[in-house]
């Protein structure tokens, strides 16, 4: 079994993946890639089993490009959802203290949920993005552009990342300061495979649509599918279609199964009414931990 995941090592999802790993039978290989669209074209194209991908966040909401990516560029379906909490770390070399540090560096979605922590602690401190939160923590244990004079510092500069602590201990640094994210930062993964999870009977169904043309009460129409059926709607959201201005697609989710007969009659009625449906997965809902 091969899984790929956002890499490189050190990161949530690398977290998230090793603790997927655990409870599959056998043995898992881990397989990083530099970005979502990456890891998700492996998948489709049978380069490795599975992907597990961010797709939610508490604080930044949706990941665009993984919906974005399912509805177009892949044939894949969610077999699993993991929601696990996350933490953010300030990371620096042996030797600096809070107080003298000048720039810190990460990538934006990590800089955005440590903002209050930055203003009440760093007010002065100079942003810098990272493609990933490990490669931030890579740069000020190594080079950052090879500018490094001595213990973080370049051209007067001192400079610490935010990311995990496995980050930390990867590339030997000091944890300046633990838990630095905004409270209850929870992160929604799923993972992507060609087939999607049989019947648990504690199930979470996703889909995506769009609506024929642009009218009063379209999708209050494909809504009453689920509503008229008691079908619990657990999320929805729209989407740019990136056809037109003003053309959108729905991603919903739902509880119960798409072997459920309940369900089975909403996917059924959505179809007819809807332009396009596409069927994104049933899988067992997640506990949060």
């Amino acid at each position: 079994m091969k899984v790929g995941y956002l890499g490189p090592e050190g990161t949530n999802s690398e977290e998230a993946s090793r603790l997927y790993a655990r409870r599959l039978e056998g043995r898992a290989d881990l397989v990083p890639y530099s970005t979502i669209h990456d890891a998700l074209l492996a998948a489709d194209r049978g380069r490795i089993d599975e992907a597990i991908v961010p797709i939610e966040n508490s604080i930044e909401g949706t990941i665009a490009i993984v919906t974005d990516t399912l509805v177009r560029d892949v044939k894949l379906v969610i077999k699993q959802e993991i929601v696990a909490p996350i933490y953010h770390y300030l990371i620096a070399q042996t030797g600096i203290r809070l107080g003298e540090i000048t720039d810190v560096i990460s990538n934006p979605q990590v800089l955005d949920q440590c903002r209050d922590f930055l203003r009440r602690k760093l007010p002065k401190a100079k942003l810098h993005l990272s493609y990933s939160s490990s490669e931030a923590v890579r740069q000020v244990a190594t080079s950052l552009g090879e500018k490094i004079i001595a213990h973080g510092r370049v051209k007067g500069s001192v400079f610490a990342a935010i990311g995990t602590a496995a980050s930390a201990r990867l590339y030997g640094l000091k944890v300046i300061a633990a838990r630095i994210n905004a409270p209850d930062n929870r992160t929604r993964f799923i993972v992507l495979a060609k087939k999607d999870h049989p019947r648990t009977g504690d199930d979470k169904t996703s889909i995506v649509f769009s609506i024929a043309r642009d009218r009063p009460g379209g999708l209050h129409d494909i809504l009453a599918e689920l509503a008229g059926r008691d079908i619990n709607l657990t999320k929805i959201e729209s989407r740019p279609s990136k056809k037109a201005l003003g053309d959108y697609y729905f991603f919903a989710d739902m509880q119960g199964h798409r072997s459920d007969r309940v369900i089975a009659g909403a996917l059924a009625g959505i179809k007819r009414k809807a332009s396009y449906l596409k069927l994104l997965g049933s899988y067992p809902r997640a506990r949060n931990k």
